[in-house]
């Protein structure tokens, strides 16, 4: 819903006509008034009447399997990815952005950073200078990268994670939400009841 409110309300490219694809029990529902309106196996069809440009809202958490078969499904067909970015968010000009990301409100995203494709950098989130997020990466809502963080492919940062500077994540690694990453150590949030 995030990433349909901010293409409908962004600086992102405009498009013509809008058509929301998800899987056959969906069709017939509607997002913030816009009706899905045909199925994931319907792609092809679609492409062969015009509908040329795709952007897939499928998230990650434990696994980017799912964004990764319908990426190279509808890039196999001949679908080019567009970012998604929301009119609050700020992005430094020096900045690299890759293919297919989305951009949520007010986050921020600091000079020098490289964005690999297909990446969710989510609200509120914060990307400080020099970073790279791999691609297919997911920076929950309020997740922090301060400067020279590297995370690698399929990765997870959850919501209000903080990875201190210069930190190295590797590949499909999951940081829970609130979880503190410092000298290379996970630190978990303190439960109180």
């Amino acid at each position: 819903m995030s990433v349909l409110d901010s293409l409908l309300n962004g600086k992102c490219q405009r498009f013509e006509d809008i058509v929301i694809v998800d899987r056959p029990e969906n069709v017939g529902k509607e997002i913030i008034g816009i009706k899905i309106k045909v199925s994931d196996d319907q792609l092809v069809e679609l492409f062969s009447k015009g509908y040329h440009y795709a952007f897939i809202t499928v998230g990650s958490i434990k696994t980017t399997a799912k964004r990764r078969e319908l990426w190279f499904a509808a890039r196999n067909i001949g679908y080019q990815f567009v970012n998604i970015i929301d009119p609050t968010a700020i992005i430094s000009p020096t900045v690299h952005l890759g293919t297919g990301i989305f951009v949520g409100k007010s986050v921020v995203i600091n000079s020098g950073v490289t964005i690999g494709d297909m990446a969710i950098i989510n609200t509120g989130a914060i990307v400080e200078h020099g970073c790279s997020v791999g691609p297919f990466c997911h920076i929950a809502v309020g997740g922090v990268l301060c400067g020279g963080v590297c995370v690698e492919q399929d990765c997870f940062i959850g919501a209000n994670a903080t990875i201190i500077q210069d930190e190295h994540i590797s590949p499909s690694t999951v940081i829970p939400a609130g979880a503190l990453v410092k000298h290379s150590k996970l630190y978990l949030p303190h439960l109180v009841l």
